[in-house]
């Protein structure tokens, strides 16, 4: 009954076509697919989607749902990022006319852009790992508590900001600033004031009742754990915030990687079922 919801083909920063996607879904044994490719943003980004690229995603996988029609169920979406009004003046709007505007079947919303570069640009936290380290010495001094602490602060304007686009929505890869952390370069996760940042980011979210969701692809990478941690799911069943699982795919091949691993931890912290999308919006599902 599984569906895989966080999927990047080849129109922005991932690869692979539509029909490739499908094919490696139903080859995994999943139920249903939906496309979530980067948005279009109102700059300069080189791993979003172009205006003209999204008019192409969009009447592609229409095309692909219509060919589809009860056989196969396939949902339009995107990745749409939290555009602070005070780093982006605008971006609500541009999306909302842009993006929201063709119709689409959900989204999955995250947190990329925090503070700007050098240029003024809007930097991403996950670009790199050695942009990550310029950022926290060029615009945070040498403090990457100051930088994550940004970085939670804005995931608790994402829940409420998510709640007013219109559609379904689930909050992607919810720790994400701890990509680069890989063996707690930067900072740890036990320490008193992460997590208090944490737990106010999950009240937020737990206000704004939106789902989260369980991106394996912290585990291909060096990190070796999903996003969110363990100990963050944990918070989030005792909060009562559901759960979405989400391969956050970039090839076709990675459509399903990692589920069964997904589905084991969230029980082990205490779930006992994930949503899928359905025709009228997140319904629950037991966990295998």
């Amino acid at each position: 009954m599984l569906g895989s919801y966080h999927n990047h083909p080849g129109y922005c920063d991932g690869s692979g076509s539509v029909e490739d996607y499908i094919d490696a879904a139903r080859a995994a044994g999943l139920a249903a697919l939906g496309f979530s490719s980067h948005a279009p943003v109102p700059f300069p980004c080189d791993w979003t989607m172009t205006v003209e690229r999204f008019e192409r995603y969009v009447a592609d996988v229409r095309a692909a749902q219509e060919a589809w029609r009860g056989r196969f169920p396939l949902w339009l979406g995107v990745e749409l990022d939290y555009l602070d009004p005070a780093l982006v003046p605008g971006g609500a709007e541009f999306q909302r006319r842009v993006v929201l505007a063709v119709g689409l079947d959900y989204a999955v919303t995250s947190l990329h852009f925090v503070g700007r570069d050098p240029d003024g640009r809007p930097w991403a936290v996950d670009e790199s790992a050695e942009s990550f380290a310029r950022q926290v010495k060029e615009v945070y001094g040498g403090d990457v508590r100051r930088l994550v602490e940004d970085y939670y602060g804005l995931v608790e304007r994402l829940a409420g900001w998510a709640g007013t686009l219109g559609i379904p929505v689930v909050l992607g890869h919810l720790d994400k600033v701890k990509q680069w952390n890989v063996g707690e370069r930067y900072f740890p996760e036990r320490a008193p004031w992460y997590r208090e940042a944490v737990e106010r980011a999950l009240d937020a979210i737990r206000g704004a009742r939106l789902p989260i969701e369980l991106n394996t692809s912290g585990l291909r990478r060096a990190l070796g754990t999903p996003y969110p941690g363990e100990w963050i799911l944990r918070r989030a069943r005792e909060l009562g915030i559901p759960v979405v699982i989400g391969a956050d795919a970039h090839r076709p091949e990675d459509v399903a990687s990692g589920f069964a691993e997904a589905q084991a931890i969230l029980a082990s912290v205490g779930y006992r079922a994930v949503l899928v999308l359905g025709a009228d919006g997140w319904r629950s599902i037991a966990l295998r």
